[in-house]
């Protein structure tokens, strides 16, 4: 407790220093209440947003005094998106009671919500692209404009410019995930053989593969039928599933058979200790990694932007820059967890004395994750002309991937030289004494 107090202290210090210009010229500041709905309770997603909200909170009154402290408040029970919007976007837009909507106020998200067509982008990053620490780069460094703007400026700019009525602003980043749960492993898994890729494409199983993880594993897919590698493909997807309960449930009512879903700390929170098993139990037990598909993941607080003109500048500022806090700090503490989280799903069946429920962790191979970079590639490029999508949002993807594309080129002869190889990484490393190793197995 002392130490979060003295954490408290120091970004407080840091937050006046930042606003002290601010509030010589602002309006005095009067205390607001934001109400927000939020989309995930997920351990890495749900409660590093309550956290963000604390933490606001705290320095807003400890900068501004209690009188003009900002409090986003989440809405409990989450309440449904109401019918006259199409989307989360939609509601945010037209506000809730401080904006005299019917709709929200503010709303927390995951970024694929802020557009059809490139919010994945500003979600995940894209398959087999850049990493967290490389993605932050983009999104908080001067990345696009020929170094005038960040991938941040751009994202609100394209808002703006399409009369999205909010502000968007990321608060929780978390690490990468795991890319799957199936009843047969992709890669060898002991002395079970792996299926591959193309004994994947196979299989009659309709999968929770979430885009755009879904598109590129469909189209590598497609590409092995028209190679003549195999002769059909045979898997199916879904992004919705009938009823409220869980991605378990979903496989013993024969919805699913295979499925993605989150971090080894969000798993654990919501796929184990259910009524009705767990994903070793109902027979999804192999899990993969890497995740190809999503190398971290950034969520975001969109706040209608009448209610943001209720905050005086001095109350923006620290929303942001405590938010730009903890998209950093949330993440710390999200990665710190992974691998314990990874060593009780590995074990979370080991007492059952039924070898047929333990989970195994399972690697995709080398040439079948080539096989999913090479559709990521034609997955993204032919999105710029996809039909499907509409004009601007062809335009403004095209613009994103572009500036992206930009960025990763500037930068990657750097990230490939700057790595140690993973060999040299704490294996065979000890403590002094020689008996505690740096490198532990997950399980």
């Amino acid at each position: 407790m002392e130490a979060g107090k003295r954490y408290l202290s120091r970004v407080g210090a840091a937050a006046a220093a930042f606003v002290g210009a601010i509030l010589l010229a602002a309006p005095s500041a009067i205390a607001l209440e934001i109400s927000f709905r939020s989309f995930g309770n997920s351990a890495a997603i749900g409660p590093p947003a309550d956290a963000y909200a604390v933490k606001l909170q705290t320095l807003s009154a400890t900068v501004l005094g209690e009188a003009g402290q900002v409090r986003f408040t989440r809405i409990a029970p989450t309440p449904a998106i109401p019918k006259e919007f199409k989307n989360i976007v939609a509601a945010v837009e037209a506000g809730g009671p401080l904006a005299g909507g019917a709709g929200f106020d503010a709303a927390y998200i995951s970024g694929s919500d802020l557009n059809p067509a490139w919010g994945f982008i500003y979600n995940s990053g894209i398959p087999f692209g850049p990493n967290f620490d490389e993605f932050i780069g983009f999104l908080y460094g001067k990345s696009v404009e020929d170094g005038k703007a960040s991938g941040l400026d751009q994202l609100q700019q394209l808002l703006d410019k399409n009369g999205r009525n909010i502000v968007a602003v990321p608060i929780v980043g978390s690490p990468h995930q795991g890319s799957g749960y199936f009843m047969l492993p992709v890669g060898n898994a002991g002395s079970t053989p792996g299926i591959g890729l193309a004994g994947l494409c196979r299989q009659d199983w309709t999968f929770r593969y979430l885009p755009p993880a879904q598109y590129v594993l469909d189209r590598a897919c497609d590409n092995l039928v028209s190679s003549g590698a195999i002769p059909k493909k045979n898997i199916k997807f879904v992004t919705a599933l009938a009823g409220s309960g869980s991605l378990v449930k979903a496989v013993t009512d024969g919805q699913i058979q295979a499925y993605e879903f989150a971090t080894p700390l969000d798993d654990y929170s919501q796929l184990f200790g259910l009524p009705e098993g767990n994903p070793g139990t109902v027979g999804t037990r192999y899990l993969h990694f890497p995740g190809w598909h999503q190398q971290f993941l950034v969520t975001y607080m969109i706040i209608n932007k009448t209610a943001w003109g209720k905050l005086n500048p001095a109350q923006q500022a620290l929303v942001t820059s405590v938010a730009r806090d903890h998209v950093l700090s949330s993440y710390g503490e999200n990665l710190r967890q992974q691998g314990a989280m990874l060593g009780r799903i590995l074990s979370a069946n080991d007492g059952d004395r039924n070898p047929g429920n333990d989970l195994v962790l399972v690697q995709w191979p080398q040439g079948d994750l080539e096989l999913l970079r090479n559709a990521t590639i034609q997955f993204l490029n032919a999105r710029v002309s996809d039909a499907k999508l509409g004009e601007q949002d062809r335009k403004d993807y095209a613009k994103v991937l572009e500036s992206l594309r930009a960025y990763v080129g500037s930068n990657n002869g750097y990230w490939k030289v700057r790595e140690v190889p993973n060999a040299l990484r704490f294996q065979g490393w000890r403590d002094p004494e020689g008996r505690k190793s740096w490198d532990q197995p997950p399980k």
